[in-house]
């Protein structure tokens, strides 16, 4: 692993997103599975986990909206929250933050190191 500081999270996100970053940078190194190489994949998975979050919430406003024929039809947002944890989920996998793939790799992290993503996630 490569040193103990923490690499920055990328400009631009929001202190949501930023504390997301720490928080799950902080878990990959207590379960020994950082390196600072794995940067791109965390910041693809906190962009995704925003946008998720983001899409989510503007659609939890008005779940149906008027179509263009005046039908009522699902919020966009719904379809983007969906692929976005769908991406965010394909990014945890790779990043060994789900217990499946932690078995599958032999990861047994402490179990501390899950309260800060219980929190976020749940």
């Amino acid at each position: 692993m490569d040193g103990d500081r923490l690499v920055p999270a990328p400009a631009g996100l929001a202190p949501d997103a930023r504390k997301l970053w720490r928080d799950t940078q902080r878990q990959l190194r207590r379960q020994s599975t950082w390196e600072d190489t794995d940067a791109p994949l965390l910041e693809s998975y906190v962009r995704a986990v925003a946008l998720a979050r983001s899409a989510r919430a503007a659609a939890s406003e008005r779940p149906f909206i008027e179509g263009s024929k005046g039908q009522l039809v699902a919020h966009p947002g719904l379809r983007v929250a969906a692929e976005a944890e769908r991406d965010a989920c394909r990014f945890a996998q790779a990043l060994l933050l789900t217990p499946q793939a932690r078995a599958r790799h032999d990861v047994k992290p402490p179990a501390e190191a899950f309260e800060p993503l219980i929190e976020l996630l749940g």
